[in-house]
């Protein structure tokens, strides 16, 4: 027989699930298929954040390609993605100290390509015939007239000579403010590239573009394919038919196109579900194409992954609506032998690459050995609520422990948790952070609030001009539907979130008393310093998020500051920031810190040396965990 649980309050069980282990473990980036190899990314925490690449062959061998201390991270766009390209027995990377390219032969030290100290580089392609990569640039100003000026980066295609003429940039295509996913023809005489401006983001309004490849290697006159004019095209690739295929929501859910010189045709649209990750960073792949003629798209279907594989030529194509119960989360796919392959996300092991074969997950390599029991693991369900926006939707984690149970009639503390972006989303795959909480007793509500992907563009564009209301209604009708479903103690129920989500916190503690505590990783507290400050890629995002124009919006945002709406706030906050955070600077949290403090509320706040916008070192992250369980156990009054 099982033993008989131990009673303690919720939030104060025991658990095997350390801080370090939550900090242990790698995040998968980009994935890429080279002959029978498959390459990916790995940021490392226990290695102070760094990026290494990773090659499993179709032995299942694993190995590490790039040496330390080389870390492969591009930061343009400051969010990077697309940091490095294989070809041949080459791989090509960003080197994330000096941003310049490098270039890693099997048996040597990596060799820098490029010397252009002002300008960052990512998502590349390959050019053999003309011996070049073909790339993103974000071309900076030198600091001192940057900061004389104000002066944004310029944006541009650039070509990166190999061979004859190592490192020598060539400006291919300029004058709009953002360029991505530039990819060749196979013949190579086309080059198909997106282009958008501000204000928009790329899931706003982006135009696929074709250009012919001149003899010189510059291109041709650009003719607009699809996208622009309030729908956008993302991942364009080229086809073994030779024609361009790529996902456009100008139905109002992405969905699958081809371009075949001549128009363009839907492929394939599921009714309800869209082909449609947010671009935040470079060289996510929705879809992929085998040589084969076959293609494998992962939709996204009220927030959960659906996987459709058929044939570009036509006929029936085959959903694996079962890979649900397997899969949280299906991305980065790519073509793998006669199949496919893709990083899963599941809800009890950490994502992996795995071959997808006829609807079945296989591990790419040895899995490595499970850390915790499966007993002590909460598996998340989804649950729909109401909110004054409309239906949202939210992820439940019980608490769950097999050695431990709370007081009988009591109900535990909750979490609300709030994912960045804001345009972005959860799933509910495994998250160490998650079940920290929840095998000591928590339960954990994460929401895919207004704004979120996964639900189609009118879903996205409901948080227009509303955030920091939009948002917080979400997330207090979310912490209402679990009290409401006895779900958690009304009276214990605090709100965490990182980034935009640490703003929607903050502001969700101003004006509402639904929370009894808040956590706030590097959030938003002055709108108005953050208009000002933010970096070039996210400059028009505030203005469509708030409703405001380049003209007018201090208004707006001092009305929707949380430093300006500071007496509405009586619940316990702690902060933490990362002092070389560029995209939400220190200044934020110190204000709203001090600022608290002279009220008397009940205030934490934590710095980091090293951290920039998101936390990337195990000491850092459990550091963050200690001190926020520590925090909440106290205000909370558990135990």
């Amino acid at each position: 027989m099982p033993a008989k649980r131990q009673t303690l309050p919720y939030g104060t069980w025991p658990s095997p699930i350390t801080p370090a282990m939550a900090a242990q473990g790698s995040r998968i980036g980009l994935v890429q298929a080279a002959g029978d190899a498959l390459y990916w990314s790995e940021w490392r925490p226990e290695e102070q954040g760094r990026q290494a690449i990773v090659r499993v062959g179709r032995d299942g061998r694993r190995e590490d390609v790039l040496p330390k201390p080389y870390s492969a991270r591009s930061r343009v766009h400051e969010y990077g993605g697309g940091e490095f390209l294989v070809a041949g027995a080459t791989v090509y990377f960003v080197n994330a100290k000096d941003q310049q390219l490098h270039a890693l032969v099997p048996g040597r030290r990596p060799r820098r390509i490029t010397d252009a100290p002002d300008t960052r580089f990512a998502d590349f392609v390959h050019d053999a015939g003309r011996d070049r990569l073909i790339a993103v640039a974000e071309v900076h100003p030198p600091h001192a007239a940057a900061a004389a000026a104000h002066a944004p980066p310029r944006n541009v295609l650039v070509a990166i000579g190999l061979g004859r003429k190592p490192g020598e940039i060539t400006e291919l295509a300029a004058g709009r403010d953002f360029y991505a996913g530039a990819r060749l023809s196979p013949d190579a005489r086309q080059l198909a590239y997106i282009a958008w401006d501000l204000p928009d983001m790329p899931w706003d309004s982006a135009t696929l573009y074709v250009a012919n490849v001149l003899d010189d290697g510059s291109l041709g006159e650009p003719h607009s394919i699809a996208g622009g004019g309030g729908s956008a095209v993302l991942q364009p690739e080229w086809g073994p038919d030779g024609h361009l295929y790529f996902a456009w929501d100008e139905s109002g859910s992405g969905a699958l196109y081809r371009w075949d010189s001549e128009r363009v045709a839907l492929v394939r649209r599921v009714r309800g579900a869209e082909l449609w990750p947010s671009q935040w960073t470079f060289g996510s792949h929705a879809f992929a194409l085998n040589a084969n003629g076959r293609y494998a798209a992962a939709f996204t279907e009220r927030g959960m992954p659906l996987l459709e594989v058929g044939r570009l030529a036509g006929g029936e194509a085959t959903q694996y609506r079962a890979l649900q119960k397997k899969a949280a989360r299906i991305d980065q796919l790519v073509p793998s032998g006669n199949g496919f392959a893709a990083l899963v996300t599941s809800p009890g092991a950490v994502p992996a690459v795995m071959r997808i074969e006829r609807g079945a997950l296989k591990p790419i390599a040895e899995p490595p050995p499970a850390k915790v029991e499966p007993r002590y693991i909460s598996a998340g369900t989804v649950h729909e609520f109401r909110s004054a926006t409309g239906k949202s939707w939210g992820i439940y984690y019980a608490p769950t422990s097999p050695t431990h149970r709370g007081p009988q009639g009591a109900l535990p503390p909750a979490i609300v948790l709030v994912h960045g972006g804001p345009t972005s989303m959860t799933d509910a795959g495994l998250k160490m952070r998650i079940q920290f909480y929840t095998s000591r007793g928590f339960a954990v509500f994460d929401v895919n609030y207004a704004g979120s992907t996964g639900y189609g563009r009118s879903y996205r564009q409901r948080l227009d001009g509303q955030w920091g209301v939009a948002d917080v209604a979400d997330c207090a009708a979310a912490a209402r539907f679990l009290a409401r479903h006895r779900l958690a103690d009304k009276d214990r129920i605090a709100i965490a979130g990182g980034s935009a989500g640490g703003y929607t916190t903050l502001m969700a503690l101003a004006t509402t008393k639904a929370f009894a505590a808040g956590s706030s990783h590097y959030g938003v507290s002055d709108l108005g310093l953050l208009m000002q400050h933010t970096h070039k890629f996210e400059s028009g995002y505030l203005h469509r998020l708030l409703g405001t124009a380049p003209d007018a919006w201090r208004e707006v945002c001092a009305e929707r500051s949380p430093l300006n709406l500071i007496d509405g706030i009586s619940a316990p906050v702690i902060l933490f920031q990362g002092l070389d955070d560029k995209v939400v600077p220190p200044e934020q949290s110190r204000l709203i810190v001090e600022k608290l403090r002279d009220r008397g509320i009940d205030v934490e706040y934590h710095e980091f040396e090293g951290e920039a916008h998101g936390f990337r070192r195990a000491e850092t992250i459990v550091a963050v965990l200690e001190a926020e369980l520590a925090f909440l156990q106290r205000v909370l009054e558990l135990g």
